[in-house]
């Protein structure tokens, strides 16, 4: 049995897990609408974690074959990479948005590869990864890639005029600009942007594109290119 093998295995094979479970939906039996619920965890929810793990399994399988002759072997064989491998699958299972899911999937590849950071730094960052929001993710993909980003999401370059104000909730619709603008604070705050939230309420000769500039830092740009997958 590969580790991969072993990983699905220890994943699907959870009893403490498997008793909360039981315990919950004991619970919501006893509720009009509870079985309801209790279906949605016992079919629903269960499949669609495995649904998940299988593809993210298929596309790691599929990543490290197309990178075999890049892949740092002894590496792959430490427990510093077997400590990431379980947290990203663990991650991939748990999070059902495709940012995450992806960016776990970038970690575990890039962890094998020749990226210029620590194993201190890599941990760190996949911490970043399970703690930051799917909309942090989104914001810095898009300073630090917008065309990128825009072509990913479906989404026409001239969407990105007038100010911050004008465009990021265009940008990023699911989210009003408020939310937006402390989302940024956070990820100023971490030192991954030049700039603050300020920038949305400032009066600036630029606009659209212009304003773009280099808002993202050099520690910014390390975690979204560690994160991404080219």
């Amino acid at each position: 049995m590969n580790k991969i093998q072993k990983i699905e295995n220890h994943l699907k094979k959870s009893s403490y897990s498997e008793h909360i479970l039981n315990s919950i939906k004991a619970v919501l039996a006893n509720f009009p609408i509870g079985s309801g619920i209790a279906s949605l965890m016992s079919d629903y929810i269960p499949s669609q974690r495995e649904l998940r793990l299988i593809e993210f399994t298929e596309n790691i399988a599929r990543d490290l074959s197309e990178l075999q002759n890049e892949i740092n072997e002894n590496y792959l064989k430490s427990d510093e990479y077997a400590f990431i491998f379980e947290k990203c699958f663990k991650g991939a299972v748990e999070n059902y948005q495709k940012e995450k899911i992806m960016a776990f999937r970038a970690i575990l590849i890039n962890s094998l590869t020749d990226f210029e950071i620590t194993q201190t730094e890599k941990e760190y960052y996949l911490n970043l990864v399970d703690n930051l929001s799917i909309l942090h993710i989104q914001i810095l993909s898009f300073i630090a890639f917008p065309k990128k980003y825009l072509e990913l999401n479906g989404l026409d370059e001239s969407i990105v005029s007038g100010g911050f104000k004008s465009f990021f909730p265009k940008v990023i619709p699911n989210a009003n600009v408020e939310i937006i603008k402390l989302a940024f604070k956070d990820l100023h705050s971490y030192g991954f942007t030049n700039t603050d939230s300020g920038i949305f309420s400032a009066v600036t000769a630029s606009s659209g594109w212009d304003l773009l500039g280099d808002r993202v830092s050099p520690n910014g740009r390390n975690f979204i290119n560690f994160i991404s997958l080219n």
